[in-house]
């Protein structure tokens, strides 16, 4: 299914609607990037536009485009933003996050979830519109299934819910703010009291959002 880059080689057939990403790095005028991470996902992104002229990248500075960075309230790099979707990565979406990010790109592509076909919409109803942050590393298989869960329930809540996957090795401060000794874990409007540790399952996110 997967091919050398780790890219799914039916990549482009899978792909209905245009996806637009927006990464927003460290590149600077010289066309250097300043940190490891988005020379990392700048690469990966860009591969994926390869792939299929259904995923358009467009990359922007924090460094050279303050307002742009404003607009989004990006304060970190590397971030992902898929556009239209109310999901962003603050971090690289790489290492074990790599494939859940790509199945999300896909069902963003799609509108097809992994809950789409089932009752979830009338559960929706009892949902408040709310901002979940979903902590998580590279290394981690746990996380990987915990954002899959999570991206395709924001994308079934068509508008209520955004999400923010964190990366913690990057973004260690974030982690220390929680107290997060633990990955996955979902925090649910900023509050360090409302959260669940470990891979959620829809049922423990329904609760925690009603």
């Amino acid at each position: 299914m997967f091919g050398a880059q780790g890219l799914p080689r039916d990549l482009h057939e899978r792909m209905k609607d245009i996806i637009r990403l927006k990464v927003f790095t460290t590149l600077t005028p010289s066309g250097y990037r300043q940190c490891p991470a988005c020379e990392n996902t700048a690469s990966f992104l860009h591969d994926l536009e390869r792939e299929t002229n259904k995923i358009v990248v467009e990359e922007v500075s924090i460094i050279t485009d303050k307002e742009s960075a404003e607009h989004y309230k990006v304060t970190r790099a590397p971030t992902v933003i898929i556009q239209g979707h109310g999901i962003r990565y603050t971090g690289a979406p790489i290492g074990l996050e790599m494939a859940p990010f790509i199945f999300t790109i896909i069902m963003a592509s799609t509108g097809k979830t992994i809950f789409t076909g089932g009752s979830l919409a009338k559960d929706l109803n009892a949902v408040q519109k709310a901002r979940l942050e979903l902590i998580v590393t590279p290394t981690c298989p746990y996380c990987a299934q915990a954002a899959l869960i999570e991206n395709s329930l924001v994308m079934e809540s068509k508008g209520k819910l955004t999400i923010d996957i964190v990366e913690s090795y990057e973004n260690p401060d974030i982690a220390r703010e929680y107290n997060v000794t633990a990955v996955p874990v979902t925090f649910v409007n900023g509050n360090p009291a409302k959260k669940i540790v470990g891979v959620p399952t829809l049922t423990a996110l329904l609760d925690i959002l009603s």
